[in-house]
């Protein structure tokens, strides 16, 4: 993990849940480079208000009300609806546990169409250190296990513990802590840095700019998720093609 890596995790944590640690002197080129990327996963009132330590209230990421979130999946997402409909009238209603499983839907469908996000996750982080202690576990796994991403959340859950300091026993639903999502969220920031350092002369950016390279960029998504979320990524990808043929020109 490079030093723009490891300042940008130190400014997440003491900007969103006040966990402080000093920065690592960078040059210039390098706080640009972190500032970027801030900018890249939507996080850069959190880093900018970490970084100048400007904490008059605590920033906070928009926590989505119960359903707002939807599935890419036409029978998963009927599923989702009825878990909706049917929380109201049961013995303990719980509205924190559907916001929780909104976090997770919506965290999902980022993944899968762009990659890893810091702010999805950092939505999920904020929540559960807010209203962790409000949220049924026992009906959330068994949602998620109803909707087939369990395995998808317990991959975001990891994040949060190899990168921003959480540990497993704050995130109940999480029956295990999977390595790659390590490897994937720090690869992503890396590949960001190369991306940036070199975007003057490779073009690259004028290639993901048009319909063929988001499609692309989907694809690659969807491969490395399908086994977190095997029937939500087969949907997203079947329904980029759809929209890619749809908007071809003739």
């Amino acid at each position: 993990m490079d030093v723009i890596t490891r300042n940008f995790f130190r400014l997440l944590r003491y900007g969103a849940f006040n966990e402080y640690e000093p920065v690592e002197q960078m040059s210039a080129y390098k706080w640009n480079l972190l500032q970027r990327m801030a900018q890249t996963h939507y996080v850069e009132a959190i880093v900018n208000s970490a970084r100048g330590n400007t904490r008059l209230q605590c920033p906070t990421l928009s926590v989505p009300d119960a359903g707002l979130s939807r599935l890419c999946n036409g029978f998963l997402n009927r599923r989702l609806r009825k878990i909706r409909a049917a929380e109201p009238d049961s013995a303990e209603p719980s509205i924190e546990t559907l916001n929780m499983l909104d976090i997770i839907v919506q965290t999902t469908e980022r993944f899968i169409l762009h990659g890893v996000t810091y702010a999805y996750i950092l939505n999920m982080g904020i929540f559960l250190r807010n209203y962790g202690d409000r949220i049924d576990y026992v009906k959330l796994e068994n949602w998620l296990q109803r909707l087939h991403i369990l395995s998808m959340a317990e991959f975001e859950a990891s994040i949060l513990v190899y990168t921003l300091g959480f540990q497993q026993d704050e995130i109940p639903f999480m029956r295990r802590v999977i390595p790659a999502a390590y490897d994937m969220a720090i690869n992503t920031l890396q590949s960001e840095n190369n991306d940036v350092s070199g975007e003057s002369v490779s073009g690259r950016h004028i290639f993901t700019l048009n319909s063929g390279g988001k499609l692309t960029e989907t694809f690659v998504n969807c491969q490395r998720y399908f086994f977190y979320a095997p029937l939500e990524s087969v949907s997203i990808f079947f329904s980029q093609i759809a929209s890619y043929i749809a908007n071809m020109e003739e």
